[in-house]
């Protein structure tokens, strides 16, 4: 689920982004507290702006780098917790001292632009180059990418069910900016939320024999999310929705990756670990660093979505929570260390030598999203105590070099 609102104040939208007609509430309950997958999709971003601002920042003009979020809803949720917003400008203030974040907003909800506006202001208020901005996404996007023009952009697009069409994502905010792998001031990310009950709400009129005036719309506009209407035929020939959202999910990534060239990661977002996926977190990158730097990210942030489930501790309780969640969690972290040896060594067998930081996908293999630098290498540790490898482990962990002995 987004971070916007599913009930807008003036309006109410289907999945195609139209209007279906006048208010019918004045505030929606997903704001009300955070859930568990808003958790981890929260965590990556505060994980994660800050390294890129701070990495290819160093070559833009004074340090800007530019942050757009085209779906960013009220800013904090009704209890006090920071949503995307509030989390980005905190980010903004941390890196104030040697980089500009200069943030953009946009919403179209009027009563959530209105909390959105107040945190906004309280940000230049402290010297923050923030900007909140009323309407459709697609209206301000042009705006935006020509402010952004000479600076690194990170656009994080978290739209209540369909966002951007596939061409606005490929051709405008892509292809207009940057060749592949090049960095610094040109730089551009996108992270997205490629919304799962979208596909399995949308792909279920393909099936059903009711006739709506709004269906032919609907199925059109997924077509253009998605790039064509090939995901049509992939939604019929799944054995359900399950196997659906992932070939589409699959189909949509590569399609845009190879349009842009680029890399991607794909993190499946739950609000319990038993409950089908809501979304997909996508990344493109264009460059190796931010395959690394997204996958420390996500990998801290998992910790936090699995701390967020544990039960309240109370007292008179025989077993503290806690204590048990630190096992799991040492547990956990010893199987992807036993994955990583398993790859590495097959990595031996067929390379003999091998430079960590050009094997991520192989060295990271079962394990991706989950694991992380400091488990390749307490995996390399191991082998060389072994004498498996010649590489001690010691030292950068992508700049390792590991060879059979």
């Amino acid at each position: 689920m987004s971070e916007h609102d599913e009930v807008y104040e003036d309006a109410v939208l289907d999945l195609s982004g139209e209007s279906l007609g006048e208010e019918v509430a004045s505030s929606s309950p997903f704001f009300v507290s955070k859930k568990a997958a808003a958790v981890l999709k929260h965590e990556i971003l505060n994980r994660y702006v800050v390294p890129f601002a701070s990495k290819v920042g160093r070559y833009a003009p004074d340090g800007r780098v530019v942050y757009l979020d085209s779906y960013a809803g009220p800013g904090r949720y009704e209890d006090g917790t920071p949503g995307s917003p509030a989390l980005i400008l905190d980010a903004a203030a941390r890196v104030a001292g040697f980089r500009q974040l200069d943030c953009y907003f946009v919403e179209r909800g009027r009563k959530s632009y209105r909390s959105l506006s107040q945190l906004v202001d309280e940000a230049k208020d402290q010297g923050l180059t923030a900007h909140a901005l009323r309407g459709r996404a697609e209206k301000h996007l042009s705006a935006v990418l020509d402010r952004a023009a000479g600076s690194p952009l990170f656009a994080f697009l978290d739209p209540f069910g369909l966002g951007l069409s596939f061409d606005a994502l490929t051709q405008d905010i892509f292809g207009s900016r940057a060749r592949r792998g090049l960095t610094g001031r040109h730089a551009t990310e996108v992270l997205l939320n490629f919304n799962a009950n979208a596909v399995r709400r949308i792909g279920g009129l393909l099936t059903s024999t009711k006739q709506t005036p709004s269906k032919p719309a609907t199925l059109s506009a997924m077509d253009a999310a998605c790039g064509g209407d090939w995901w049509r035929q992939e939604f019929l020939d799944s054995a359900d929705n399950q196997e659906a959202v992932r070939r589409i999910t699959n189909g949509f990534v590569t399609r845009v990756s190879h349009e842009i060239r680029s890399g991607s990661w794909t993190i499946a977002v739950r609000n319990r670990a038993h409950h089908q996926v809501a979304y997909n977190l996508v990344l493109f990158t264009r460059h190796n660093d931010g395959m690394w730097l997204f996958g420390e990210a996500v990998s801290l942030a998992q910790v936090e979505w699995r701390r967020a489930q544990l039960p309240p501790e109370e007292d008179g309780m025989l077993w503290n929570p806690i204590d048990s969640f630190e096992e799991e969690e040492a547990f956990r972290a010893q199987e992807w260390i036993r994955t990583i040896r398993r790859n590495i060594e097959r990595l031996l067998v067929s390379k003999g030598n091998f430079l960590v930081d050009a094997h991520q996908r192989e060295i990271m293999a079962g394990v991706a999203g989950e694991a992380r630098e400091m488990h390749i290498r307490a995996a390399v540790k191991e082998l060389y105590k072994e004498g498996k490898t010649g590489c001690t482990g010691v030292g950068s962990v992508r700049q390792l070099r590991i060879s059979s002995v």
